[in-house]
């Protein structure tokens, strides 16, 4: 299940003059990202960025920040020079990662204690809770559930419209 976030950020792009490599940053959420080759894979980075930062802040139950409630930083001419100013919507996520890692909250577990639950080093529990990860399988979805000491549903719906996401029932 993918889901979508409205909301979009102002950020800035740059090129580093001296490496001629791109980079951003955002001015709303603490997200920046260097060393890119081009200015498409700096945004692209700034996608991810954003998007790994609201799925903190929706585990957390913490509020999204409001896109334009921080005022741009002062910047002198010369460092104007090098940037663009961009619109970043972030990426997709993957709910079922957001999913488990709410229920690992839920029981007060940590990602280490999911890895010894289930058997598996903890780099698997890490691909697991990626919210960019899309490759979950039944399988694995079974063991993070027995670990969890939960039940798993699987449901097919409707096919949902363009920008509706459901979740359960």
């Amino acid at each position: 299940m993918t889901k979508r976030w409205d909301i979009a950020y102002p950020c800035f792009i740059e090129r580093d003059p001296e490496t001629g490599t791109y980079g951003g940053f955002c001015v709303d959420v603490p997200v920046f990202v260097a060393g890119k080759a081009s200015p498409e894979e700096a945004q692209r980075a700034l996608e991810e960025g954003v998007a790994f930062y609201l799925a903190h802040l929706e585990v957390e139950g913490h509020p999204f920040p409001e896109p334009g409630s921080t005022p741009p930083p002062e910047l002198d001419e010369e460092v104007k020079a090098y940037l663009t100013p961009v619109t970043i919507r972030p990426s997709p996520v993957n709910e079922v990662s957001l999913e488990i890692e709410k229920a690992l909250r839920r029981k007060g577990l940590k990602r280490k204690d999911l890895a010894q639950r289930m058997g598996v080093p903890a780099s698997v529990v890490s691909r697991i809770l990626d919210p960019l990860y899309f490759g979950h399988t039944l399988s694995t979805l079974r063991k993070v559930a027995q670990a969890l000491e939960s039940g798993l549903e699987v449901k097919l719906t409707e096919q949902p419209r363009e920008g509706e996401i459901r979740v359960g029932a």
